[in-house]
């Protein structure tokens, strides 16, 4: 199955939490949109793939609440190795938007700005664990208004593959260093309808944030639209919800480029 699988508070220390949770809900975009590949018929999980695979996929993502707003525009890289292994890399620029009410989430107790500029510069592996599941390991390196480490794993399967709504099931895990955040976003998203032109999916998705000088949880979700065209290998998704940042949108538009070598 060749389907994309699937980026205020009372209190300032919350309105930080919301902050940084949402350049995860920008940067798991990606991973959500990452096409997992059929398996070939190579010979075994070590042996070179002959030919090799090669996918660019770019995306550009917005996020807009009551106090703040996050434009983000990304690559990312994956050239086979195996018909399980697989070289990822990762770069996307940031540009967050916060009120003069709101402190800087990237490293609290620093001056603070109405707008940052970073990029994320990202590199590990992928896994294609079976037809429908896709396990990726990341780490890399913040640059311009962010200097933090980062730490990534995204996981991504297809549920009831055979029947007519398959489900994709999406998991992100997102660790950096200078706020010493940890970020979770789950999203589930089932088709709801497809024809040979396009595919229509709907569900639900959240995310939970803890950790770092966040006190307790917190968190925001809500339901989430997409349309998929296969024919160009591109679509979009616009979630709306509430949460911590009280309401808020987002939209992602995506485009895959798929080479064989």
């Amino acid at each position: 199955m060749r389907l994309v699988d699937r980026f205020y508070p009372r209190v300032v220390a919350q309105a930080f939490f919301v902050l940084v949770a949402t350049l995860l809900f920008a940067n798991a975009a990606i991973a959500q949109t990452t096409v997992i590949p059929a398996l070939s018929a190579a010979p075994g999980p070590f042996t070179l793939l002959r030919p090799g695979n090669l996918s660019i996929i770019v995306l550009g993502d917005g996020f807009i609440s009551a106090d703040y707003g996050v434009t983000d525009q990304g690559i990312q890289v994956e050239q086979s190795i195996t018909r399980m292994v697989s070289l990822l890399g990762r770069a996307t620029g940031y540009q967050l938007y916060i009120n003069d009410n709101l402190g800087n989430p990237l490293n609290p107790g620093t001056v603070h700005h109405p707008r940052y500029d970073f990029g994320r510069l990202q590199g590990g592996l992928a896994f294609n664990l079976g037809e429908t599941t896709y396990l990726a390991v990341l780490g890399g390196k913040d640059v311009a208004d962010s200097h933090s480490a980062s730490f990534e794993g995204d996981f991504a399967t297809w549920l009831l593959p055979t029947t007519q709504h398959p489900v994709n099931l999406a998991v992100s895990t997102l660790y950096t260093t200078e706020n010493r955040i940890v970020s979770n976003e789950v999203d589930v998203r089932a088709i709801a309808y497809r024809t040979d032109s396009y595919t229509v999916t709907a569900g639900g998705g959240g995310a939970i944030y803890a950790a770092g000088f966040v006190h307790g949880v917190a968190g925001q979700g809500g339901p989430d639209f997409g349309i998929y065209l296969p024919k160009w290998l591109a679509g979009f998704e616009i979630q709306a919800g509430y949460g911590s940042p009280q309401e808020y949108g987002e939209i992602t538009i995506y485009k895959q480029f798929r080479f064989t070598e």
